[in-house]
């Protein structure tokens, strides 16, 4: 079904539920009414019931949907919504259960809106915001691609499964052993409304029946014995409970009066029942017991065992949210239990399935590519290469997952350290959505000599400078990391400041008395600072070579007392101000480009600067504007941002070539003279046309 008209019926259901009950309580109640409305749909549309009336739930299932009562306000809300899912046609819910959760997260999409907005303004995500911040629905061929590559595996090497019928499944050498069904596990930690787990209980049906089982039977063993899965959601976990159930009774559906129940757990208000679990609804199935709790019959000793046992794969979208977003109580559990992993939940979720795994195990994600290339998560990838095996690998277009605000991946890892190549998925290329994503993807893996496929080792990886897995470089680039030595061995790229307040702090040339400007010199004078208090400020900009946007003046008034005054401000590398040298903008939708100034100069962490080039000056900005670092860069540093440690790794080949410094001096003075013919240059002087 269309995206947009599944958005369309979602928040006219939203306007129900405010309606009914407002925004703060439509978590519960509202949640209720949309939940029954939506089962009922499906059940009927799959002819599991005679109608839509939602109370037929409550005498199938009365553990999903419990009797409530008086509660006359979800009954007119469940019947508003139904005429609301009646626009969805029969078709669209057969054998498609996962469009309850897909639709819930669309009703979300206010809530998750509003959280954002306050994570703009510095606010922080709490247990009760956790689960709409980061609950994204994972596209059903993802799911797939994931499961395809991690179960497939499993079942191909263990229990002789045919992995020739899975789609999206790359095919190459696994170890063969022999394993029961029984024995085969698998894990989502975070699932959601449990549309992987949905897709994996099909696998698991097709080789239960391949081996002549009887269809209650296997469909009661792959529930009770194969698949589970968690989440801090008891609103997710209702729905992964009602999604397993459905799709089992696309097999036998006798099993919905059978009294089998899906293994899958939330972590709601399990603190008060043992220590181990404070604060279980924020920090999820990356908590670590260690001590079974005394009651084993109780919730929290199904989560404990669920958590401390291994399992044969391992699957899951977990949730993104960087460190500057989670409160305080998350971030030092973070910091205290995932300190390597601590940039992201989803670095500190990729290390904990990694545990949860069998050693011989595999694993699956979707995740923000940040960690393929970013210096922060260097402990995580060395982590990866080191010790498992990268197997394959996906990386989309910048923006072809639309539910995320981030670049993302999906990977699958060999939870063991082995000599296989991995075959990795270029497609960042290929724009329209993920529609074209996929057909990229099935090309590729009909035929591996498409252009886009690269197989690489990640020893590979580990010969450039912070191991970044760019698995698309030729051996003649990583040999030059090798051969000659970083840009910041011979100089110094730096950072400045973050003045915490531009608007106060900044003006542009012209908002500026003239007399009160300090341009050219070369130290600071805090008593002169009294008076020239305005010095020209390198704060980046777009895509200009050689010279150019000198617009902004910095308030260095007393040597910047105020500034200093201010907690959140930051002044760095003091002891370049005023140096001439080099500068780029560190974030741009561009290219990289750098541009040459002289004395008097202050910079900040937006207009990152090179300093200590001495002769080598005009050479270096002729290196860093070429196509050759534009090749190399561009390709180490696909997030385009542009920082001074990831330019002070970049090889420095020098040439002593008397020629290129001279066209590069030539090419300096040819851009200002073009940037300072508009009267926007402070140092204009006259129109050439005149």
């Amino acid at each position: 079904m269309e995206r947009s008209l599944l958005k369309q019926i979602a928040a006219s259901v939203r306007n129900v539920l405010f309606s009914y009950f407002g925004y703060s309580s439509a978590k519960a109640l509202g949640f209720e009414a949309f939940f029954r409305s939506a089962a009922a749909h499906f059940m009927y549309a799959a002819k599991l019931l005679p109608n839509t009336d939602t109370s037929l739930l409550t005498e199938l299932m009365p553990e999903l949907f419990p009797y409530i009562g008086m509660h006359s306000s979800v009954h007119d809300a469940s019947a508003q919504i139904s005429k609301i899912l009646a626009d969805i046609p029969d078709d669209e819910w057969q054998n498609n259960v996962q469009l309850v959760g897909q639709l819930y997260q669309y009703c979300n999409s206010e809530e998750k809106d509003s959280i954002f907005d306050g994570l703009k303004k510095n606010s922080k995500v709490s247990s009760d915001t956790l689960p709409a911040a980061t609950q994204i629905f994972t596209p059903d061929w993802i799911v797939r691609y994931m499961t395809d590559n991690t179960l497939g595996s499993v079942l191909g090497a263990r229990c002789g499964f045919d992995t020739s019928s899975l789609e999206y499944y790359v095919p190459r050498s696994t170890p063969k052993s022999i394993a029961a069904p029984e024995d085969i596990t698998f894990l989502d930690p975070c699932m959601g409304s449990g549309n992987i787990l949905v897709y994996a209980f099909d696998l698991f049906m097709k080789l239960y029946l391949s081996r002549g089982y009887e269809a209650l039977s296997a469909a009661k063993l792959v529930l009770t014995r194969n698949i589970f899965g968690i989440d801090i959601d008891s609103r997710a976990r209702r729905m992964a409970h009602f999604a397993l159930l459905m799709k089992a009774a696309q097999y036998a559906p006798e099993i919905i009066r059978s009294g089998t129940v899906p293994q899958v757990y939330d972590m709601e208000d399990m603190q008060n029942s043992d220590e181990q679990f404070r604060e279980s609804a924020l920090f999820g199935s990356l908590i670590r017991p260690v001590t079974p709790p005394e009651d084993s019959r109780s919730k929290a000793a199904a989560v404990y065992d669920l958590l401390t046992r291994k399992y044969s794969a391992v699957v899951t979208n977990p949730p993104y949210m960087s460190s500057s977003s989670m409160n305080e109580s998350l971030l030092s559990f973070i910091k205290q239990n995932y300190y390597d992993s601590r940039f992201d939940l989803f670095s500190a979720f990729i290390v904990r399935c990694c545990e949860l795994a069998d050693p011989d195990g595999y694993l699956g994600f979707l995740t923000p590519y940040v960690w393929m290339f970013i210096h922060s998560y260097e402990k995580l990838r060395r982590m990866l290469f080191d010790e498992k095996t990268l197997e394959t690998l996906i990386q989309f277009e910048y923006s072809a997952f639309e539910e995320a605000t981030v670049p993302v991946c999906a990977f699958t890892i060999h939870n063991r350290k082995t000599d296989e190549y991995g075959s990795y998925f270029r497609l960042t290329e290929f724009r329209g959505g993920l529609k074209i994503q996929r057909e990229k993807l099935l090309a590729a893996i009909s035929d591996r000599s498409c252009g886009y496929v690269y197989e690489a080792c990640s020893e590979h990886f580990s010969r450039i400078p912070d191991a970044p897995a760019a698995y698309w470089l030729s051996s003649r680039v990583t040999e030059l990391f090798e051969k000659y030595p970083p840009l910041g061995s011979i100089s110094a790229p730096r950072k400045g400041n973050s003045t915490s307040d531009n608007d106060r702090f900044l003006r542009l040339w012209f908002e500026v008395d003239k007399h009160k400007m300090n341009l050219g010199c070369q130290h600071i004078d805090r008593a002169e600072t009294l008076t020239k208090r305005w010095f020209p400020y390198n704060k980046g900009g777009g895509y200009r070579k050689w010279y150019g946007f000198n617009d902004y003046l910095i308030d260095w008034y007393d040597d910047a007392a105020e500034m200093r005054r201010i907690p959140t401000a930051v002044i760095a590398n003091y002891q370049y101000f005023t140096k001439p040298g080099l500068t780029w903008s560190t974030l741009t939708s561009g290219k990289f480009s750098i541009r040459a100034f002289g004395d008097g100069y202050i910079f900040d962490n937006g207009g990152c600067c090179i300093f200590e080039l001495g002769e080598k000056k005009n050479y270096i900005c002729a290196l860093l504007n070429s196509k050759v670092f534009a090749y190399i860069f561009g390709q180490l540093n696909p997030t385009l941002n542009f920082q001074s440690g990831e330019v002070a790794k970049f090889p420095f080949i020098y040439s002593t070539s008397p020629e290129t410094d001279k066209l590069a001096e030539e090419c300096i003075a040819i851009s200002k003279a073009e940037y300072d013919s508009f009267e926007t240059s402070r140092d204009f002087k006259r129109h050439p046309l005149i």
